[in-house]
């Protein structure tokens, strides 16, 4: 195991062992929050409007003005939420800690746990319709599930390298990051998986993709890696920090990518060059993990540690009264 996946996995173990010593009382349901405090972990925009962000101590939360204001919604449980994707304002899934998957159909004022036949901890999951999604996680667990998580699949391939990142597009393409520069990828929605060499060696964290064709990882180190053929190939592109990368979200020609110590990327052409956004130097003293983009416009939301929220809004990102420029 290379020296930043040692340490990475160290990171997650912290981050599990906090969470397990304790937490905020059960919240009730749709109880709306001045700020977030709590460490957030993903983020989904699901339109300008509807937004959700998970995180730490089962903590949900829900935006129906793209982010500026949150309520919190009740997930029944104090451990960790690392993963959250919506196909409608109603219904989406949750993914966390020792396998657990929550879903919703009420716009996520209740959730129920969905069998998943594993304890392994599920960093990551994507859906692309009310059917079709995908959920990742430590020591190489895939599940895959085609009835929108009625049942999950076990379609690991036995190796022991933890994967973080995963996206999904509409034509059944999937692509799934991990440690030591693993891409994984899938023709057939997750069925089968053929590992692929990215050249890199430290650990990707984040995947998105631009087009079927097109497609982009980060992670540990300040990698960039991009594949212009469904992830058959990939070429590594010069990164502007050496900072690591947990998170991408693309959208056409428009990219974004965050990380530790307050790092932020931006791209206008599909990923092949990035540029490390001017920040507020006060920003350093976060980690951002979510990130998620409007598919309908240029706005976005980037989230991270201490309920730290910022608004993406075309080429500028609003850091709201937190920060002074």
């Amino acid at each position: 195991m290379t020296r930043n996946a040692s340490a990475l996995r160290q990171l997650l173990g912290v981050a599990l062992a906090v969470a397990l010593l304790g937490g905020s009382p059960r919240a009730v349901s749709a109880q709306p929050v001045d700020r977030i405090r709590d460490h957030i972990y993903a983020t989904f925009l699901l339109n300008t409007e509807k937004a959700w962000a998970v995180g730490s101590f089962g903590s949900i939360y829900h935006s129906a003005d793209g982010g500026r204001q949150w309520e919190r919604q009740d997930s029944g449980y104090i451990d960790p939420l690392y993963g959250v994707s919506f196909v409608s304002e109603q219904e989406g899934w949750i993914s966390g800690k020792s396998g657990l998957i929550l879903h919703t159909t009420d716009g996520g004022n209740t959730w129920q746990r969905q069998t998943t036949g594993t304890t392994h901890h599920l960093f990551n999951l994507a859906f692309v319709d009310a059917q079709r999604g995908i959920a990742v996680g430590d020591y190489g667990i895939v599940l895959q599930t085609t009835d929108g998580g009625q049942s999950w699949t076990d379609r690991s391939l036995g190796e022991d390298v933890f994967l973080y990142g995963v996206s999904m597009h509409p034509s059944g393409k999937v692509w799934v990051a991990g440690e030591m520069g693993v891409i994984l990828v899938s023709e057939d929605g997750g069925t089968t998986w053929t590992r692929r060499e990215t050249g890199a060696e430290s650990s990707l964290l984040g995947v998105g993709f631009v087009d079927e064709n097109t497609v982009c990882a980060v992670g540990m180190d300040g990698t960039i890696v991009q594949s212009s053929d469904s992830g058959q190939t990939w070429q590594r592109y010069e990164s502007p920090v050496q900072t690591a990368l947990y998170n991408l979200a693309l959208n056409g020609q428009t990219g974004w990518a965050v990380g530790d110590e307050g790092v932020i990327l931006h791209s206008t052409d599909g990923g092949q060059n990035w540029k490390l956004f001017e920040a507020p130097e006060e920003l350093a003293l976060y980690w951002m993990m979510g990130l998620s983009l409007s598919p309908s416009d240029s706005k976005g939301i980037i989230a991270g540690s201490n309920g730290l929220v910022l608004h993406i809004d075309g080429k500028s990102i609003d850091y709201g009264r937190r920060f002074t420029r």
